[in-house]
C-alpha cells in the first residue's frame, strides 16, 4: 500500500499526502503526535518556541481535517497486525511485534528524526520493599525471562545475549526490533513544564478539531 519512494521523499509529510486519506492512524500522544509535526516542518522536538508549537498545530490540524486518520492507543498494533489501514505512527518495539505477525508489514524510521527512548523500571524512594524489587529486577533481566518478555512484547532486550538471539531468530530481518542508533536528528525527550503544558493543549484542541471534522 506504501511506496518507499513517497516515504523517502515525504517523510512525516506522507501523512499529509491525500494519497492515503482515511488510511493512517495516529497515536492518542500528545508528545509522539506533536513530535511528528515538528520533525516534519523542520525543528527539534524539545523547541519551546512558541511559532514553531504553533506550526506544528497548524500541521496536525490539516491531517486531521483532510486525511480523517483514526486516533488511537494501544489497539494500533493488531489494527496494524491486520492490515486494516496503511500508516500507523507506532513505536519500534510495537513495530516489532506487528512484523512478527504479518510479514508484509514494515518499519520506516524518516530521516527528519525520531525520539530515542527507553522503557525503565524504577523503585519509588518510600517503597515498602526496595530489596525485593531489586531482585525482581535482577530476576526479569536475566537471560530466561528477558528472552520471554522480549518475545511476548516485541519491545528490544536490555540483556545483550537476548537481544542478539533474537535478532538472529524471532525478529529475524526486522529492522523494528533493532532500530538505528547515533543518528544526529533523532532526539530524547527533555522536559520542560511550561512547555509539556502547552503541548497537552495544543493535542486537546487537534483532537476536538478531528471529531469536529467527522
Amino acid at each position: 500500500k506504501v511506496s518507499l519512494e513517497d516515504l523517502e521523499t515525504e517523510g512525516y509529510n506522507i501523512f499529509l499526502d491525500t494519497k492515503y486519506k482515511g488510511d493512517i492512524y495516529l497515536y492518542d500522544s500528545e508528545r509522539d503526535s506533536v513530535m511528528m509535526a515538528l520533525k516534519a516542518l523542520g525543528y527539534s522536538m524539545n523547541t519551546k518556541d512558541t511559532s514553531q508549537l504553533n506550526q506544528a498545530k497548524d500541521w496536525l490540524s490539516q491531517c486531521v481535517t483532510t486525511m480523517e486518520p483514526e486516533i488511537v492507543t494501544d489497539e494500533i498494533i493488531d489494527n496494524m497486525a491486520n492490515a486494516r489501514k496503511a500508516l500507523g505512527l507506532v513505536y519500534s518495539g510495537d513495530a516489532a511485534y506487528i512484523m512478527s505477525e504479518n510479514k508484509n508489514m514494515g518499519f520506516y524510521m524518516p530521516k527528519e528524526g525520531t525520539n530515542i527512548w527507553t522503557d525503565a523500571m524504577v523503585i519509588p524512594k518510600n517503597a515498602s520493599h526496595p530489596k525485593l524489587a531489586m531482585e525482581f529486577m535482577k530476576f526479569v533481566t536475566t537471560y530466561s525471562e528477558a528472552k520471554k518478555n522480549s518475545e511476548f512484547v516485541g519491545y528490544t532486550s536490555p540483556n545483550i545475549k537476548v537481544e542478539n538471539k533474537l535478532a538472529k531468530t524471532t525478529y529475524k530481518g526486522i529492522n523494528a526490533y533493532t532500530p538505528r542508533t547515533k543518528y544526529p536528528k533523532d532526539e530524547v525527550f527533555g522536559y520542560d513544564a511550561k512547555t509539556r503544558k502547552v503541548i497537552a493543549e495544543l493535542w486537546s484542541d487537534i483532537k476536538v478539531i478531528a471529531s469536529n471534522a467527522e
